[in-house]
């Protein structure tokens, strides 16, 4: 057992960061919002490496990220007007298969559903700036794009089997091939449809090839596990996630004693427990912790009841697209809230909350993104995932993969400190 390493947190001047008016450990109430995944996993803490007399005797820079280091994000696109992102956005791409099966090609992309701003938010919203969040990946960059066309209003639907809806494989695989070729660190995936046929090959041959040729790049490739699973019975993680070299990520939710999606009640308000989410899918067996021959590793993605919960620790907040699809003025199907930021800077700041692993797998991106800006040495997909692992939390749960991703211990690692810190503690 070790204690802390460094003296205290870097708590950057990012207003849900700080907490509006709460405090350690989470900065985040039922009542209040703020980036209660961020905080269990202890992101302060890794920050704080890059501070000189953080009490360890080590300083490295690359602990608060780097813009030289590119997290792809290959999802609905990403607005690049929205503040969080308009510094970070390095690169942009957008691949679209027309219904006439033409592709169509452009250097520029938007968002209109709002999904991938919501993603990048996770990973990299732009940190230290004063505004809105901070992202996992800290000062690392984003190389945008958008794989799936314009929705309809049944997209609102995660069951739809609107054309509209879905992204054509043939345009995630030219995603995966331009990042590869631009020579990203890491690539992001909260997409998924299809099992594995057979243990890590996946069911697409050309998605496959694509995946396995950015892994053999040295790209780390990080998916969602999917958001399939019935609460007790849980369903294999979906394609890419279960691609052979891809770092799986399932979602956790917290119990704070009210209500959530299956009626968890293990915490309390004043001691909320943390859990695999009753959606998350996962593989088998269930848990291996700290082993990185797990099917996986688990981060927040939240756990809400309902549309209508109004518990902030059952969601994951973040920020969402400014150009929403609108059928006409009236319709705000896919609206988030844009209003004035909480800090004193007046600027709109559009952000939803959301629930599901596509939150909980930018958390991991950006933290593999964190890592590598830290020590390049972890620039591999099986070096990450046994980093990941190898200092990953034991919160208790059978689906839990390795553990839940703590971004303190696994920098600790990364920079050379003999005093790796104690697990979180978990009630």
């Amino acid at each position: 057992m070790h204690a802390l390493s460094v003296n205290g947190p870097y708590i950057t001047n990012d207003p849900f960061f700080k907490g509006l008016g709460t405090g350690a450990p989470l900065y985040e109430t039922s009542t209040t919002e703020g980036q209660w995944g961020a905080h269990v996993t202890r992101l302060e803490y890794a920050f704080a490496y890059s501070q000189s007399g953080n009490g360890s005797g080590i300083t490295n820079a690359g602990a608060f990220g780097s813009s030289a280091v590119k997290i792809a994000i290959i999802d609905t696109g990403e607005d690049p007007t929205h503040p969080e992102l308009t510094s970070k956005i390095g690169y942009q791409k957008c691949f679209i298969t027309n219904p006439d099966g033409s592709q169509s090609i452009s250097n520029f992309e938007t968002d209109p559903t709002g999904h991938g701003t919501a993603v990048s938010g996770v990973a990299a919203a732009d940190t230290g700036n004063a505004l809105g969040f901070t992202g996992a990946g800290g000062a690392a960059s984003i190389y945008a794009y958008r794989v799936f066309p314009t929705p309809d209003d049944n997209c609102v639907s995660d069951t739809s089997t609107d054309d509209q809806c879905t992204s054509d494989s043939g345009d995630i695989v030219s995603a995966i091939g331009d990042a590869e070729a631009q020579k990203v660190n890491v690539i992001n995936l909260s997409l998924g449809g299809g099992s594995c046929a057979s243990a890590g090959v996946d069911p697409d041959p050309a998605e496959g090839n694509a995946v396995a040729d950015a892994i053999a790049a040295g790209i780390v490739v990080v998916a969602a596990s999917g958001n399939d699973s019935n609460a007790g019975s849980p369903a294999a993680p979906e394609s890419p996630a279960c691609d052979s070299g891809v770092i799986a990520v399932g979602a956790t939710g917290l119990s704070d004693g009210q209500t959530n999606s299956t009626g968890n009640t293990s915490g309390s308000a004043s001691n909320p427990k943390e859990y695999v989410a009753s959606y998350s899918n996962a593989g088998s067996p269930g848990a291996a912790v700290n082993s990185a021959n797990a099917w996986g590793i688990v981060a927040p993605g939240g756990d809400a009841a309902s549309a209508t919960d109004d518990d902030f620790l059952h969601w994951i907040d973040t920020i969402w697209t400014s150009t929403p699809y609108q059928s006409s003025s009236s319709d705000l199907d896919f609206a988030g809230e844009c209003i004035p930021d909480v800090g004193t800077t007046g600027t709109t700041d559009c952000r939803t909350l959301i629930d599901g692993t596509s939150l909980a797998s930018p958390d991991v991106a950006g933290t593999a993104a964190l890592i590598i800006a830290a020590n390049s040495s972890y620039q591999s997909a099986t070096k990450m995932k046994q980093l990941l692992c190898a200092t990953a939390d034991d919160i208790g749960d059978a689906n839990e993969g390795c553990g839940r991703l703590d971004v303190y211990r696994a920098m600790s690692v990364a920079v050379g400190d003999s005093s790796e810190p104690a697990e979180r503690p978990i009630p």
